[in-house]
């Protein structure tokens, strides 16, 4: 009876971590929405290189700040296929989440993206410049600005700025933060014209 006892009250502690970490919100769920599959640029290879140029590192204005008082600086990335199959890939930082995003977008396309530098392989370069999350008069902000870059051995680089923000009403917990997140997310990503840069930088 005594071992039950004891079972059950380790269970109950269990089960009440679990509850305070729910509460806790450590990291932002991410839903990067794939676009449909393009066969434009198969066969080609790439080396992403990611650096992070933000001026202000903050996230969060100081309303949004509170709602993710706990957040870790880690985004849950899932990812959705165009016939709405959803693949959750990780817990990734800022730079990785763009570089991780970007990278299934290449692939989709047909392109290789290698894990080793080399001279022979066009680097991708991706530099952020901008993702803030705000929360002013009820609603849910997002701005984000980023830049790539596509050359091999720095010969003929070929670059574009893409930006945008999205707004939504705030309700009760952080789900419409994260879906506006999302979707200006998967909209920036999905406006990188891919196929002009190979065509810019002559690859």
């Amino acid at each position: 009876m005594r071992r039950k006892h004891i079972v059950m009250l380790v269970g109950l502690g269990i089960l009440a971590l679990g509850m305070t970490a729910c509460m806790k919100k450590v990291y932002i769920n991410l839903t990067y929405q794939l676009p449909p599959a393009s066969e434009h640029i198969t066969g080609r290879r790439v080396y992403i290189e990611t650096q992070d140029m933000r001026a202000d590192t903050d996230i969060f204005n100081a309303a949004a700040k509170e709602k993710f008082q706990y957040f870790s600086g880690l985004f849950s990335l899932a990812v959705e296929a165009p016939d709405q199959q959803r693949f959750l890939l990780g817990a990734y930082p800022l730079p990785a989440l763009f570089e991780t995003a970007l990278k299934k977008r290449l692939e989709q396309m047909g392109i290789t993206v290698v894990d080793q530098k080399d001279e022979d392989v066009p680097r991708f370069q991706v530099k952020i410049n901008r993702f803030r999350i705000n929360l002013i008069d009820q609603k849910w902000q997002t701005d984000i600005d980023f830049e790539v870059s596509l050359s091999q051995n720095e010969k003929r680089v070929a670059r574009e700025a893409v930006s945008g923000s999205g707004e939504r009403m705030k309700v009760i917990g952080s789900r419409d933060a994260e879906k506006v997140i999302s979707e200006i997310f998967s909209e920036m990503i999905n406006q990188l014209n891919i196929e002009r840069l190979f065509q810019q930088a002559n690859l």
